[in-house]
């Protein structure tokens, strides 16, 4: 007489492979495909005009599949735009480690980090609609992926600033001030650069973002002068900064 159990292990076993690969391959694989399908149809489309059977029919599955991977079409949007900072991280930590091994210099190393980022949204107009447009209005989620995103590039550009500038702080430059000021830059140029269709090149636009680091390199040398000046006159060097009543305060 058969054995029951070995009847149902060996169903579970025809229940759990298919073609050689086994349930929970299949349910990544199909993870994946609504991953890439997410990237298409949101960056195509925008995320406020995407339904779920759109991204199912890019994907090439039934809602069904959808609903075993994501409870909303918000929870995958956040999955792709974890791809996507994943990606990107990646691409800059690259980009930083290659430049910093070639020429350890800060302000290159900057540089780099910057060509890495524009070149990431350059290659792929759907990256900068998913990560620059619909990241801040989707969810609490994703504004907080999108926060999570800035606040990385903020501390390394804070970090390539004191390495570059270490004495700026000690004369009275709020580091994060001018940090928050320069992320806000760049990424307000990705997004006009973008909307605009890519119609500067790259290097046009490296360029024209390094004015903004190179303005802060100028002004830290202007202070050494100044430094070194008032130590050749036996004086104190003291920042230039504004007054009480709004006035400059010039040197002593």
């Amino acid at each position: 007489m058969p054995n029951p159990s070995v009847k149902k292990k060996r169903a579970a076993t025809v229940t759990r492979r298919y073609g050689g690969v086994d349930a929970a391959e299949r349910r990544r694989e199909r993870q994946r495909k609504l991953i890439d399908a997410g990237i298409e149809v949101f960056g195509t489309r925008g995320f406020h005009l995407s339904t779920v059977r759109d991204i199912c029919s890019q994907a090439g599955l039934t809602e069904r599949y959808f609903y075993e991977s994501f409870k909303t079409l918000g929870e995958l949007f956040d999955a792709v735009y974890a791809e996507l900072r994943g990606m990107v991280q990646q691409r800059v930590m690259t980009s930083v480690i290659a430049k910093g091994l070639a020429q350890p210099d800060p302000l290159a190393m900057g540089e780099s980090t910057l060509r890495a980022w524009y070149a990431f949204l350059n290659e792929d107009v759907r990256r900068a609609r998913i990560m620059l447009v619909d990241a801040v209005g989707v969810s609490e989620s994703g504004m907080r992926g999108a926060e999570a995103t800035i606040h990385e590039f903020k501390g390394m550009v804070h970090t390539f600033m004191i390495m570059l500038y270490p004495d700026l702080e000690k004369a009275g430059v709020d580091m994060d001030v001018i940090v928050s000021g320069l992320v806000g830059a760049t990424i307000y140029i990705a997004k006009t650069w973008t909307q605009s269709g890519f119609k500067h090149s790259l290097d046009e636009i490296l360029r024209h973002n390094m004015m903004l680091f190179r303005g802060l390199h100028l002004l830290h040398q202007e202070m050494n002068e100044q430094r070194a000046v008032a130590m050749a006159s036996g004086k104190e060097a003291v920042p230039r900064t504004p007054s009480k009543k709004g006035r400059r305060v010039t040197d002593v």
